[in-house]
């Protein structure tokens, strides 16, 4: 009985790890996202890149907007997709630093904030269920009587 205790408790520390692991990668990426802010423009779809993900074709969309200073840039959206997410020809709100106008984003909560929405709920979901092992492990522990010496 003892072994399934230990075990659960193992799981229970991976799970803690998992949860603190996801964590840190939603602030990294919240932080990368942040740290993004630059100046706002409106970009045009103008085409997508298509590439083959096995037997899928997976399509990013090319935005061509104009800087601050009037410069064209055209760039790629940070996302792709098995469906193209955007009419060719549509307006999509882009960001960008000054200094490399060509690394912009898309700016849309998906293009942004959802690999760090997704990292952080695993992560809750990973220590709540590392708890409530634990606990759960800890309670019944308890309620066990203690086992004579020999």
């Amino acid at each position: 009985m003892r072994l399934a205790f230990r075990i659960l408790d193992l799981a229970a520390r991976l799970l803690f790890a998992l949860g603190v692991g996801c964590l840190l990668l939603a602030a990294y990426l919240a932080w990368m996202t942040l740290s993004f802010a630059g100046v706002h423009a409106s970009g045009e779809v103008v085409s997508y890149f298509e590439s083959r993900d096995g037997d899928k074709i997976r399509y990013r969309p090319r935005i061509r907007f104009r800087t601050a200073t009037g410069e064209i840039v055209t760039t790629s959206g940070q996302l792709s997709a098995t469906t193209r997410r955007f009419e060719i020809g549509a307006q999509v709100p882009v960001v960008y630093r000054p200094e490399r106008p060509t690394e912009a984003r898309v700016s849309l909560f998906v293009d942004n904030w959802l690999g760090a929405s997704i990292a952080t709920g695993i992560g809750l979901v990973g220590l709540a269920g590392g708890y409530l092992v634990r606990r759960s492990i800890r309670r019944e522990l308890a309620k066990m009587p203690a086992s004579s010496p020999g």
